[in-house]
């Protein structure tokens, strides 16, 4: 049994040493760890070198500039293992949770073996993430965030290969959400495991560009389209109304990141032109008002029904002062350029 530990690389020369130290900590010969540098410019290939010297279990794969879906593809292809298990440069793993990680490899009796986390905020606060109670890979899939990442899994290399699973290199979001809601539905076997076992760092978040947010709601709707089909495949009324209820979620905190250090009026004109869009408008359209919690989310679902954009950027713009740690989940490397 072997898992192949992938993590893909863009100038993370700062954070990329804690990341391989909490791998490297692993004392089984179970593993092996591919880094895919995706043409990093700054010392990211010395960090590596001075980390890993010596350990056989590593190796880097140097490729031109093209964005993390191509290096999670590239790590994959190079992948030997059994399972393969994604985790980001500037996140790391709880060293003590190793030999809880191997074992459950070693069963191998699940295709899919999903486990908890903690958020690690810039200003040192720490929170888990869990399963619900009575959480079923539905529920995980569309109604929680544990399933939104692609990183702190087990997945059995078999499943992708054989149904040809890949990350979508076309998107800078999502694509991590996509890929795993796909090889859901093609994995036979699940265990949902509530035990923490890396650290997502969650970095403070600063201005947001227009044309960020609107990449962002580009690649939110391949992932509507997709969990919509999932939903049609797996018709549920319960799972329909929390799927909705996720997203509307998403798309609050997409309008609270959108609010920044803008000035009001220019939060606003953006609120309306995203109030266009014809995802966002279904979303509200199908979202129930009593479906949501807590108290505030029904205020923010009111605001956007009655086309309050003035006061909606008002109530964003304080929402986002006094929650500055707080952004989507879910993290891209930069391509050159952008």
């Amino acid at each position: 049994m072997l898992i192949s530990v992938i993590i893909p690389v863009h100038n993370g020369e700062e954070l990329l040493s804690t990341c391989l130290e909490s791998v490297r900590s692993c004392t089984s010969d179970w593993i092996e760890c591919i880094v895919v540098d995706d043409g990093s410019t700054d010392g990211t290939v010395e960090v590596y070198r001075k980390c890993v010297h010596g350990d056989a279990r590593f190796r880097i794969i140097n490729q031109e500039n093209a964005g993390v879906s191509a290096a999670r593809n590239r790590g994959l292809a190079e992948a030997a293992g059994d399972y393969v298990f994604f985790l980001d440069a500037d996140d790391f793993i709880d060293i003590i949770k190793w030999p809880e990680i191997i074992s459950h490899a070693a069963d191998s009796s699940f295709d899919l073996i999903a486990f908890g986390y903690y958020d690690s905020f810039g200003s040192g606060k720490v929170k888990k993430e869990l399963f619900p109670k009575g959480c079923d890979i539905s529920k995980a899939l569309l109604a929680t965030t544990l399933l939104n990442a692609c990183w702190g899994k087990l997945l059995r290399k078999e499943i992708i290969v054989k149904n040809g699973i890949s990350f979508r290199n076309e998107l800078e979001t999502c694509e991590d959400a996509i890929f795993i809601l796909e090889f859901a539905q093609k994995a036979k076997s699940y265990c949902l495991i509530n035990s923490c076992v890396l650290y997502y760092r969650i970095h403070p978040g600063g201005v947001m560009r227009r044309k960020a947010i609107d990449n962002k709601l580009s690649d939110l709707s391949a992932l509507y389209a997709r969990r919509l089909e999932y939903l049609d495949a797996n018709y549920d009324e319960t799972l329909r109304k929390i799927t909705y209820r996720q997203f509307f979620s998403i798309v609050t905190a997409l309008f609270r990141e959108c609010a920044g250090n803008r000035r009001i009026p220019d939060i606003r004109r953006a609120y309306c032109t995203y109030m266009k869009n014809a995802m966002i408008l279904e979303i509200i359209a199908k979202t129930k008002m009593k479906d949501l919690t807590p108290f505030y989310k029904k205020f923010e679902y009111f605001l956007m029904r009655a086309g309050f954009f003035a006061l909606l950027a008002a109530y964003f713009k304080a929402k986002a002062a006094l929650m500055p740690d707080r952004r989507i989940r879910g993290k891209r490397m930069i391509k050159n350029g952008e």
